[in-house]
């Protein structure tokens, strides 16, 4: 079989015997848009680049593939443009999470739409047979709605069940209900072998979406950062801390309406406490395109938006 994928020597070696994340970024509002560019993204090989030089270690690649699914398989141009963005992020030796984003079927009818999410994994467990162990599955992005953390458990046992026949050592990550919660993620069974639960970080709602014109009520402005404020987050991240295996904090950010220093402080308040209790991070988002959104990153001037970096790695 010729192989699609660059190999650094990095990943060469036998499989990690630990979680190998610690610093993460997502690249989203470019593939889990209906078709790339949509949302006024699309993802370029200097911003791999601009990532790698930053720090971070890994990308969060969230996809739309039920989007590219006819069926029977998956568009065959569509994946050779996933497997572009991947092999750029491997020549910058970066890990990724193929994060299977957006599949909102699901959350109506995961009864009738579950089948479709088990082919398209095993299409994608067929096509990933020789990537480099720098890859790494995330089987679908924040349950909701009737695709509960109680119908989620079993679904995810059988996928993870027929990708290991495949790939016995790739790391698979997999969370809870009520949009990757983190009390949900933490009723899923203990992870095995080379398995991750995660969860998202957006407490509280009312500051983290602050002013977000995506919504149809947003919340107004609010202030972050008193003693009971900062009680809660340390709680959270020790709760999550202390379960049972490896856990990941796979998304956390603040809308960019907000008052910059308030949110500067706020992530990098969650940072810390992630990282005091033993927990790797992936902030939301690189950049979002049309929308204000979450970003750390400005594709008009090449920049990071200032005091980013510092809150994320000082």
């Amino acid at each position: 079989m010729v192989c699609r994928f660059l190999l650094p020597l990095l990943f060469l070696t036998a499989p990690a015997a630990a979680f190998p994340v610690e610093r993460c970024i997502n690249l989203g509002a470019a593939m889990e848009a209906p078709v790339e560019g949509d949302w006024g993204y699309v993802i370029e090989a200097q911003h791999i680049a601009a990532i790698a030089q930053a720090g971070f270690d890994t990308i969060r690649l969230p996809v739309r593939f039920s989007a590219h699914w006819n069926g029977t398989y998956l568009s065959p141009d569509f994946l050779a443009r996933v497997d572009q963005v991947l092999n750029w992020a491997f020549a910058a030796d970066l890990h990724v999470i193929l994060d299977l984003h957006h599949f909102n079927e699901m959350a109506f009818d995961p009864a009738f739409h579950g089948p479709r999410l088990i082919a398209i994994w095993s299409a994608l467990a067929r096509h990933y047979s020789d990537a480099p162990d720098a890859l790494m599955f995330e089987l679908f992005n924040e349950p909701h709605g009737a695709f509960t953390t109680e119908r989620a458990r079993p679904l995810f046992r059988q996928i993870t069940a027929m990708i290991r026949r495949t790939h016995p050592d790739r790391w698979i990550i997999t969370g809870g209900g009520d949009w990757n919660d983190l009390d949900e993620m933490l009723r899923l069974p203990d992870p095995r072998r080379a398995e991750v639960r995660t969860f998202h970080y957006y407490r509280p709602w009312s500051f983290t979406h602050q002013q977000a014109a995506y919504l149809p009520d947003p919340p107004p402005p609010s202030d972050w950062g008193s003693t009971a404020d900062i009680a809660v987050l340390r709680s959270d991240m020790a709760r999550a801390g202390a379960a049972t295996g490896p856990v990941f904090l796979g998304e956390f950010g603040v809308y960019a309406a907000t008052d910059q220093a308030a949110r500067l402080a706020w992530i990098r308040a969650v940072r810390e406490a992630a990282e005091a209790n033993g927990i790797p991070w992936c902030y939301w988002g690189f950049t979002q395109g049309d929308v204000i959104g979450f970003s750390a990153f400005d594709t008009s001037t090449g920049q990071w938006e200032p005091g980013m970096l510092d809150a994320l790695f000082d």
